[in-house]
């Protein structure tokens, strides 16, 4: 057997040497290295703490904390797994770098909403107070001059009762929840955080309305906040790209309802029925029934629609807006203008040759800007400027017959006596006599055709100027999540009232039948009815100025650990309406809202105000009212997440303390009313004929996100 034996010193070295590099390279990657990073939203690059880092297939794991950051130890190649409540998980694979920053995708829209509460901003899904929104897509459905108008049946809780759909005068009254209080019933209204006017506020301005309906969410009121608070909230500039948006509206207005009226011949018939029946002489006779009946002499026996002659068909509304906004390349401007015109017509149709416009009509022009800017990193400011010019024309009607015109039309619409008067004249009353003049019918001293037409006319312009400057400091510097702010506005609104006023004579149709053959043609004249005559125009005018200070402060801290959330919130607020050569009406008062949220789940709040307002005596003008609040949002429990029918569940209940200053038409009602008549016998008024000082009303508010007012007391009161 021949035996070959191989030596290769050189070939065994050569392969230990490859074992070696195998072995250590197969240890080096085995090693486990440390993975830093941070994890962001992906919408707004927010930190996320406590979201959970885990390596697959491992038992290792980690949460970020409340910055963000995590550290775990992984093997290159293995898959780190990011889970998040309310995000889409992430998976990445390790590589060389020691450095993974996330970003991670929402994807509970729920969570994600923010509903804005008393001044300030809470996400819609830690709410524990009563509150309802929509928001602008909703509003702009409605074609109402009137924004409050637009919100009727669109917010559950908000009753809106319309008694006037005269240009410029569609008077809304709006409540809460019903009448909650004894006296005034109307909720608080802010636009952008100031007691503003909603009538005036333009639907192509508004980004969402937010109604407070319990205690828990309008506590911060305090002593006005017993009728709840309606927050309207403007637009500002978002898009990175400038938008120009321009929008052309024509509507349609009628009357939905009008009362059918009698026509010539059945009101003759009946007439001479019921004079019958009390034992009377007919007062039209057979002949007169005739015509009538076939219109054969419209001339002397007509058949007036009233309706047809005072009114349009419908009238026409017009509204041209043009708003542009958009975000500078830097961010450092945000910007919203918008510029809007309004055309309201109205629904009576009115004489062409008068030297006098006495139509019912409106022009309104609106304009906004709300600017914000980032000085730096550390302070922001906005300057929010609108202003709205009006133009309102209306007969004279009856105003002047009922006081002061400007006084009167506070309060009054001469619209409200025509269409009286207009369903009062029968239909075999002529329109107007062979000369023109206005006729009218028996007892009817103001004819609603001459009311229109004859009476004279009422120009009122209105101009408002609305400013709000404020600045933001961030303190995160002294600790995470502290921030100051503080908001100056200055509102004036001016009215001029210019109008001219006059008689009209007043004729009245006479029949009197043929006394030997009821059947031939009565004998018909026009009598002077009353001792009105045709004057000239008498022209007058007035002016009045109202203007309002605010002054707000803020303290807010807002931070997050782990999972839990806290907040809180102090605020100053001053504010002096001067309305005309009034003393002027001040409130002044301290409120504070703490929040706190564990795990997206479970919620607890706490407002309170104290505040006061000078309706009451010195020493008893203030006073403090508390409200608790707490929810337990069940959707996000585990248990849920077997029940995909329901995506969003919330349990709250809520109980507080509000007032309300408003007592009664007059101011200073703890003001003795003492006079002396009659010798020395005091005679006193029948109001408050002993009680020397007048104390707040209060209303509690328990229940489970309900304000059910049980009971209505005064505190501190004497007497004298």
């Amino acid at each position: 057997m021949n035996t070959i034996i191989f030596r290769c010193p050189v070939c065994w070295r050569q392969l230990v040497l490859l074992l070696l590099l195998a072995f250590c390279g197969t240890a080096a990657f085995s090693q486990s290295i440390n993975i830093t990073g941070t994890v962001t939203d992906s919408l707004d690059e927010s930190t996320l703490p406590a979201v959970t880092v885990r390596v697959a297939g491992t038992t290792k794991i980690t949460q970020t904390d409340e910055n963000g950051k995590y550290t775990i130890a992984a093997a290159p190649g293995a898959e780190l797994i990011f889970t998040f409540q309310g995000y889409l998980e992430k998976r990445v694979t390790v590589r060389a770098a020691t450095t993974i920053n996330v970003e991670m995708v929402f994807t509970r829209k729920e969570l994600r909403e923010v509903a804005v509460v008393a001044f300030a901003k809470q996400k819609k899904a830690t709410v524990t107070g009563a509150i309802s929104s929509i928001q602008t897509k909703e509003i702009k459905q409605s074609p109402s001059a009137n924004l409050a108008i637009s919100l009727a049946g669109r917010l559950p809780g908000l009753t809106t009762l319309q008694t006037s759909g005269e240009p410029g005068r569609d008077i809304t009254s709006l409540f809460l929840r019903g009448r909650a209080t004894i006296n005034q019933t109307a909720p608080i209204v802010l636009i952008d955080g100031i007691e503003r006017d909603l009538t005036y506020i333009d639907p192509n301005e508004v980004e969402s309305v937010t109604i407070l309906k319990d205690a828990s969410s309008t506590a911060l009121f305090g002593v006005r906040g017993a009728n709840g608070v309606i927050l309207v909230t403007t637009k500002r500039g978002t898009a990175e790209v400038p938008e120009i948006n321009f929008s052309a509206e024509v509507a349609a207005q009628d009357f939905q309802y009008f009362v059918n009226t009698v026509n010539s011949y059945d009101y003759a018939r009946l007439r001479n029925l019921s004079l019958q029946n009390d034992g009377l002489a007919a007062q039209f006779s057979p002949y007169a029934l005739e015509m009538y009946k076939t219109g054969a002499d419209t001339a002397n026996y007509p058949n007036t629609d009233w309706r047809d002659v005072m009114l349009k068909d419908f009238s026409l509304q017009h509204r041209y807006n043009l708003n542009i906004s958009g975000v500078t390349a830097n961010k450092a401007v945000k910007y919203f203008v918008n510029a809007t015109y309004l055309n309201q017509g109205g629904q009576f149709r009115t004489e062409k040759d008068l030297p006098y416009d006495p139509s019912f009509k409106l022009d309104r022009y609106s304009f906004r800007s709300n600017i914000d800017l980032r000085l730096n990193s550390k302070l922001n400011a906005f300057l929010n400027v609108a202003g709205y010019l009006e133009k309102q024309n209306m007969p004279m009607g009856i105003l002047n017959r009922l006081g002061d015109v400007s006084s009167v039309l506070t309060g009054q619409s001469p619209a409200v006596y025509i269409m009286s008067f207009m369903t009062r004249v029968p239909a075999n009353v002529p329109k107007l006599t062979p000369d023109g003049d206005v006729t009218t019918g028996p007892n009817i001293d103001w004819p609603a055709y001459g009311l229109l037409n004859r009476s004279g006319y009422v120009r009122q312009t209105r101009s408002n100027v609305l400013a709000t400057f404020g600045m933001k400091q961030d303190l995160s510097g002294l600790t995470k999540g502290l921030s100051a702010q503080v908001n100056l506005s200055f509102d004036t609104r001016s009215i001029n009232n210019l109008f001219g006023g006059k008689e009209f004579v007043r004729y009245m149709q006479v029949i009197t039948p043929n006394a030997q053959d009821p059947n031939a043609p009565d004998d018909i004249h026009f009598a002077q009815y009353g001792g009105w005559l045709n004057t000239p125009l008498s022209l007058g005018g007035a002016t009045s100025f109202v203007s309002l200070s605010n002054v707000q402060a803020y303290l807010n801290y807002d931070r997050k650990f782990k999972k839990h959330q806290v907040s809180a919130m102090a605020l100053y607020l001053q504010q002096q309406n001067i309305q005309g050569i009034a003393l002027p009406f001040n409130l002044r008062g301290v409120s504070g809202r703490a929040t706190y949220a564990y795990d997206d789940k479970y919620f607890a709040e706490f407002n309170a105000g104290y505040n006061g307002s000078e309706q009451f005596a010195k020493g008893k003008r203030f006073g403090f009212f508390p409200a608790f609040s707490a929810g337990w949002l069940v959707s996000n429990e585990p248990f849920m997440q077997a029940v995909p029918a329901i995506s969003h569940l919330k349990v709250r209940a809520s109980y507080g303390l509000v007032g309300n200053d408003q007592l009664g038409g007059r101011r200073f009602l703890y003001l003795d009313d003492i006079t002396l008549s009659g010798g020395d016998i005091p005679a006193v008024s029948a109001w408050d004929s002993t009680s020397a000082s007048t104390c707040s009303k209060t209303a509690t508010s328990p229940g489970r996100s309900r304000r059910k007012r049980t009971s209505v007391s005064n505190w501190d009161c004497s007497m004298t």
